[in-house]
């Protein structure tokens, strides 16, 4: 029996470290969750959805998102478009988080509304991006990242050449009286977990299976390929890079592990405001190339930080040092 007990044990805490690893935003202790985006024109069929505070999401026949109970509505979105999509959370206290990202005219909006489980709406933000697009994401049941997407240096005025595929993000705390607020990024759980192989707000770990990766990430649309050091696993908020194959595949093995992470979207900061908080940190850059690169040792790892102009910041988290 005590060696049934001793296997048990040792499951659930191998269980518990998986969750915290990949980043599971999913609670066992209370209601808790993010959902996946979905796309209201293509995963329609998929509503409507009731959630754990009662509240259901739906959609109407003309791809619209809706908030109601007990077919109350308490909420409509204005104006589907082929490439509008939502996510929604549950948060600790019930409530929950919805954002509806919509274009039209060439250019695109996050609206972002506060609903509690009574159907009182508390929060309606509109997010307006500057840039060719917009993406939008839950990395907390409540707190968003909104990206903006650069112009292609190769824009010529046409819808088709305006997409450069390169996005900065910001985060925004959402609070119940419905104010927001800018989150830091660069703190000390950015600094705790990457001397663990992690970059904060990216599902994975350094050291992780790609078999493992693919149930953390659960993103139908990533893809693979080779490039520079790495056979790539693309994914929607990040980057992973596993050694080649020796045939020179761009396949990668179920149990081959993940030996770099890199977010696919940059995030707002500069060489002179950072350099300070990742000395701190890590102590001196192990390489400084430049104005546009410093590679700090973290723990047995290495971070790369890519300032490519004023205000736009890049990560590579690595299990060796690639700069080298």
């Amino acid at each position: 029996m005590s060696k049934i007990i001793k296997v048990l044990v040792m499951f659930f805490i191998a269980t518990t470290s998986l969750l915290l690893m990949t980043g599971s935003i999913v609670s066992a202790t209370t209601n808790e969750k993010v959902y996946k985006s979905f796309s209201l024109h293509s995963e329609k069929s998929k509503f409507p959805m009731k959630l754990s505070n009662s509240l259901v999401i739906d959609i109407t026949p003309n791809e619209e998102p809706v908030i109601k109970k007990e077919n109350r509505v308490f909420w409509q979105g204005v104006g589907g478009w082929m490439s509008s999509e939502i996510s929604f959370t549950v948060t600790k206290n019930n409530d929950t988080y919805l954002y509806y990202k919509t274009g039209a005219g060439g250019t695109e909006s996050v609206e972002v509304i506060g609903v509690n489980r009574d159907g009182k709406i508390f929060m309606n933000k509109t997010f307006n991006g500057d840039g060719a697009a917009m993406h939008a994401r839950f990395v907390s049941p409540s707190i968003i990242e909104i990206g903006i997407e650069g112009y292609s240096p190769y824009y010529d005025g046409s819808t088709a050449s305006k997409h450069s595929g390169s996005y900065k993000s910001k985060f925004y705390q959402l609070y119940v009286n419905g104010s927001v607020k800018e989150v830091v990024y660069f703190d000390s759980t950015f600094a705790s977990l990457a001397k663990k192989g992690q970059l904060k707000w990216v599902p994975g770990a350094l050291g992780m299976s790609f078999s493992n990766l693919k149930s953390a990430v659960q993103d139908p649309y990533a893809w693979q390929d080779m490039a520079e050091h790495y056979n790539f696993y693309y994914t929607a908020v990040g980057m992973y890079g596993f050694y080649y194959n020796n045939d020179f595949s761009k396949s990668i093995k179920p149990n081959a592990k993940v030996r770099g992470i890199f977010r696919t979207s940059d995030l707002h900061g500069n060489r002179k405001d950072l350099r300070p908080f990742f000395r701190k940190q890590f102590g001196k850059e192990v390489l400084s190339y430049g104005t546009h690169l410093d590679v700090y040792r973290v723990g047995k790892y290495y971070l790369g930080v890519q300032y490519f102009d004023a205000d736009t910041v890049h990560l590579n988290l690595t299990t060796d040092n690639v700069f080298r």
